[in-house]
């Protein structure tokens, strides 16, 4: 327990300086503490101009860090697209190589005397019956014309 007097002396002290139960240091006392403190720790490490000039590169930084990122996922995205291109200029290649090979086959002899004796009918030509004509036997009025008037008798 505490003795009468030293708890007047405690109720006293706490009305004047509230919790602490001591006097508040002057503006001044405080003052000087501090900057002895400061001088304790050591150098500032920035100043006023030094923190701008940190905050300035810090957000450069910070900008040129996004603007990789966002540069990165373009070309990732123009990456993609030229492969779905690539892919697509594969399959053209690969259909005009199969356009070229048919018609290959269809310009050929062989596929042209199918096709017409299957749709047309027509049959080859007996070479008993064949007709050679020389540059001698060219009629002045022109061929067309004599095979027009012998058509038409």
């Amino acid at each position: 327990m505490i003795a009468p007097e030293q708890w007047y002396q405690y109720q006293e002290q706490y009305q004047k300086y509230g919790l602490d139960m001591k006097p508040q240091e002057s503006r001044e006392h405080r003052e000087r503490r501090r900057a002895t403190a400061r001088k304790t720790v050591g150098i500032e490490l920035f100043a006023g101009r030094d923190r701008r000039a940190l905050l300035i590169l810090l957000l450069g930084l910070v900008m040129t860090m996004i603007l990789f990122i966002v540069m990165t996922a373009y070309a990732a995205s123009i990456r993609y697209d030229i492969g779905q291109v690539q892919r697509e200029n594969e399959l053209l290649w690969d259909e005009i190589k199969n356009l070229q090979s048919s018609e290959t086959t269809m310009n050929g002899v062989g596929y042209v005397e199918e096709k017409a004796k299957k749709e047309l009918g027509m049959v080859p030509a007996d070479t008993e019956k064949c007709v050679y004509i020389t540059s001698d036997d060219i009629p002045p009025a022109g061929f067309a014309d004599v095979l027009k008037a012998k058509a038409y008798q």
